[in-house]
């Protein structure tokens, strides 16, 4: 018998001007030569799904659907002698993006088995109208579409009543992005030639309480990936990619979630993760010996940069009881970093960071809000933050923002 249904729809619109710090070219036919970005963003989709059930049986069916259409515009990030001035169109062009998603999840529960599988299926279309052609630089305007199903099934066994086993398999689709698509290698026309990457995820693990007061999830997994999206190009502020071989990533996780004594709670979470390319592949990168960029080969068994190999999560929690305050403070840590393929140049080290954090919830019949601050940072630590992969500059680094804070309110009314 049916029993709920529910639908989701969303619109948004956003705005963006930025001026970029990236050298500019001079000539008239030279497209995306322009170092300030503008473009006006409309965006809205819509979701809906049927939820089922029989004696044991539980199915969902649903849909999703998804649009995006920018206006985009760029311009010469100088007039004259003066940089910082918005200057000569460079580029116009109006990009689509529209994705559509039919899905059905089926779980059967007998006993102490419970299995579940699923099918979706999923189209995502891209499409661009060029019209800064002048006579002179071409029209880019095209278009490119992916389509793909993918199935996944899972089991879970309750070995004892605090101790539940389960695995699962599934097949994943991973079209490029908009910005994945933009640029060529030579920076020139849109990438209509990237090829959506395929994976097959394999998962085993177990979730368990420890006592009365912890609960512990373990997790195995591996992902192999082909034709995996990798950076074939990044310079002057621009980033293109093309398509590598095969990868593999597989490793751990593990968390540990405990209550305490006077509502102290507390949480540590652990992943391993061995992220490496399985296939040969040529890609530029920078020589800092002679300040210059070339191809270089990147050996089977090289790990994927950006990332991590180790990430460490833990933080301990205070509730005051009956008035819905809270506060935390947490430790963060991650291992070193990558930057390139190739593994040779430098990678960005490791780092321990500090952060609190407290909050408040209060609920008024139907309405419940909630407000926050947090501090990150807190001990002021200098270290890397992210990382440009693949800068054929060689300014890979991104530091970290010093010690900063963050404060919100939000609300909600139910009808």
């Amino acid at each position: 018998a049916l029993t709920s249904s529910q639908i989701a729809v969303y619109r948004g619109t956003r705005s963006v001007t930025q001026y970029q710090a990236i050298p500019v070219a001079t000539q008239a036919n030279v497209r995306h030569s322009g170092g300030v970005v503008d473009y006006d963003r409309v965006y809205d989709g819509i979701d809906a799904r049927l939820q089922w059930h029989w004696d044991g049986v539980d199915l969902t069916t649903g849909l999703n659907i998804e649009r995006q259409r920018d206006d985009r515009r760029g311009y010469e990030n100088f007039v004259g002698s003066t940089l910082g001035v918005k200057g000569r169109l460079r580029r116009a062009e109006t990009d689509k993006v529209s994705s559509f998603d039919q899905y059905a999840q089926a779980e059967w529960a007998s006993g102490n088995w419970v299995v579940n599988g699923g099918l979706r299926h999923s189209r995502v279309a891209f499409k661009v109208d060029d019209r800064y052609t002048n006579g002179l630089n071409g029209d880019d305007s095209g278009g490119r579409n992916y389509e793909k199903t993918t199935p996944s099934v899972g089991v879970l066994y309750r070995l004892t009543p605090v101790v539940n086993l389960y695995a699962s398999a599934a097949r994943g689709f991973e079209t490029p992005t908009l910005n994945e698509l933009f640029y060529t290698g030579s920076g020139g026309a849109f990438n209509f030639g990237l090829d959506a990457a395929t994976s097959t995820h394999y998962e085993a693990g177990l979730k368990a309480w420890v006592g009365n007061d912890s609960r512990l999830d373990v997790a195995l997994f591996e992902i192999r990936t082909d034709k995996e999206l990798v950076v074939d190009n990044a310079l002057g502020g621009r980033t293109s990619y093309k398509n590598a071989g095969q990868t593999t990533r597989q490793g751990v996780e593990v968390a540990l979630d405990s209550r305490w004594a006077h509502n102290v709670s507390s949480r540590i979470a652990y992943t391993y993760l061995d992220a490496r390319y399985d296939e040969a592949f040529v890609t530029r990168i920078y020589n800092p010996a002679t300040s210059s960029v070339q191809n270089a080969t990147v050996a089977p068994g090289r790990r994927l940069p950006g990332v991590a190999a180790h990430s460490l999560f833990g933080e301990l929690v205070w509730r005051h009881p009956g008035s819905g305050f809270h506060a935390a403070v947490e430790g963060v840590a991650r291992s070193e970093v990558f930057v390139e393929d190739s593994n040779t140049l430098q990678s960005a080290p490791g780092y321990v960071a500090a952060n609190l954090r407290a909050g408040i919830e209060r609920r008024m019949g139907p309405l419940r809000m909630n407000g926050f601050v947090r501090v990150d940072n807190l001990f002021d630590r200098q270290y890397v933050g992210s990382v440009i992969v693949g800068d054929t500059n060689g300014r890979f680094y991104e530091g970290a923002p010093g010690r900063n804070w963050l404060a919100g309110v939000s609300a909600r009314y139910s009808f």
